[in-house]
C-alpha cells in the first residue's frame, strides 16, 4: 500500500461533492463503507504510483433495474472527462461494458457495486460508480513491454486533478440530461464509444436491452451488461493491467 501524498495539487469539485482522499487503492470499498453516513457526492480519490483511481457515491430515486444505469452515465462521464484532457487527434474508446482505451491502447475502465441485498424492484439505498486509469508504468523496464496498454503519464493528459474535476462535473451534467431528455440521451452517448459499434441501426435502446435484474437473494446482476464487467480482463487483484 502506498500512502498518499500530502503534497497533492488541490482539487475543485462542484459544491455537491465532498472530496475524501484515500491510503488505500481500492477506492470502491472505501466509497463502499463510506456511503451510508455520508451519503451522495461522497468522492473518494487516490493518487499512488501507477495508479489513478476515484469512485462516487450515489443515491437513486428509482428502482434498480433503471437506476443500474448509472453505470453507463458513469462510463461516459469517464470516457468524456479523459478525451477534453488529451492530445485531440486520438480517440478515447470504450471496450464493453466497462474498458477504456486509448488510441487502442488499455488505459482502464470502470467499477460498480450496490447493497447486496437489492433486487430489481427496490431502490438501492446507494450505489458507487469507480474508475481506475494507469497513471504511469514507471516499473517498466524494457522499450516495448506490454505493448497493449498506456498511462495517463506517456500520453501526456493533463493533470489528474483536472481529470477527476471534469469527471465530476460531466457526471452531474449527463444526470441532468437524464432527468429532463430521458435516458436515451446518456445510453446512446455510451453505445456510441464503444468499439466495435453495438446495435448497428438502432435509434432507441431500451432499459432492458442493456441491462436485466435477476432477484437472487444477494443483488446479483444479470444480462447484457452488468453481468459482464470485467468481461475482456481489463483488470486483476491489482488494478488495470499492464
Amino acid at each position: 500500500m502506498h500512502p498518499v501524498s500530502e503534497a497533492a495539487p488541490p482539487l475543485l469539485l462542484p459544491p455537491p461533492y465532498t472530496l475524501h482522499r484515500s491510503d488505500s487503492p481500492d477506492v470502491l470499498a472505501r466509497a463502499v463503507s463510506l456511503a451510508p453516513e455520508h451519503g451522495a457526492g461522497t468522492l473518494v480519490v487516490y493518487q499512488g504510483p501507477g495508479l489513478l483511481a476515484f469512485a462516487v457515491v450515489l443515491e437513486p430515486d428509482q428502482q434498480l433495474e433503471v437506476a443500474q444505469m448509472a453505470f453507463a452515465l458513469g462510463m461516459v462521464a469517464l470516457a468524456d472527462a479523459l478525451a477534453a484532457h488529451c492530445p485531440p487527434e486520438r480517440s478515447v474508446r470504450l471496450i464493453w461494458p466497462d474498458e477504456l482505451r486509448y488510441d487502442k491502447a488499455r488505459l482502464g475502465g470502470g467499477l460498480f457495486a450496490i447493497p447486496p441485498d437489492t433486487e430489481a424492484q427496490d431502490v438501492p439505498d446507494w450505489m458507487v460508480f469507480a474508475a481506475e486509469l494507469v497513471a504511469d508504468r514507471d516499473t517498466l523496464t524494457e522499450p516495448g513491454q506490454h505493448p497493449h496498454s498506456t498511462s495517463l503519464k506517456e500520453e501526456a493528459f493533463d493533470p489528474a486533478e483536472d481529470i477527476i474535476a471534469t469527471f465530476a462535473s460531466y457526471m452531474m451534467l449527463y444526470f441532468d440530461r437524464w432527468a429532463h431528455d430521458g435516458l436515451d440521451a446518456v445510453t446512446n452517448r455510451y453505445l456510441m464509444r464503444v468499439d466495435p459499434p453495438l446495435l448497428r441501426g438502432v435509434r432507441r435502446i431500451e432499459v432492458d436491452r442493456l441491462v436485466e435484474v435477476t432477484p437472487s437473494g444477494g443483488g446479483r446482476r444479470s444480462g447484457p451488461m452488468l453481468s459482464e464487467l470485467n468481461a475482456s480482463g481489463w483488470r486483476d487483484h491489482k488494478g488495470p493491467r499492464l
